[in-house]
């Protein structure tokens, strides 16, 4: 699964924060990547959240499109894949007790911050 113990608090890293853990691919707020996502869901007939495997396929490969679309470089580095993979167990695990979770305030920033997380220390190594 995951190899590390992440908290909703993001890396121990004081160099990498949430927001500017993809900047060494050229985005300079993940607030961006977040938005992108919510729209590239919102263009799906099955937009809203829902616990499932099915809404997590539709959730990552959004954020992956979302990623794609905002950098100069052809597919996603190892260290972001394995990023997205742990962030989203771990989103998995937070909501599956919380069907009524908002999709934009809730969800999709929940997994971002994870992915962030996860890609602050993953890229350092």
């Amino acid at each position: 699964m995951y190899e590390h113990e992440m908290t909703d608090d993001g890396p121990e890293s004081h160099e990498c924060t949430t927001t500017g853990s993809f900047l060494d691919h050229g985005i300079e707020d993940g607030s961006d990547l977040i938005t992108s996502t919510y729209y590239r869901l919102q263009s799906d007939d099955r937009s809203g959240f829902s616990p499932d495997e099915a809404f997590y396929d539709r959730l990552e490969s959004a954020f992956i499109w979302a990623y794609l679309g905002s950098v100069d470089e052809r597919g996603i580095p190892p260290h972001v894949e394995y990023a997205i993979d742990d962030a989203r167990s771990l989103t998995k695990e937070a909501f599956e007790e919380r069907p009524d979770a908002d999709l934009r305030t809730d969800v999709i920033p929940a997994f971002y911050r994870r992915v962030a997380g996860f890609h602050c220390r993953y890229r350092e190594r």
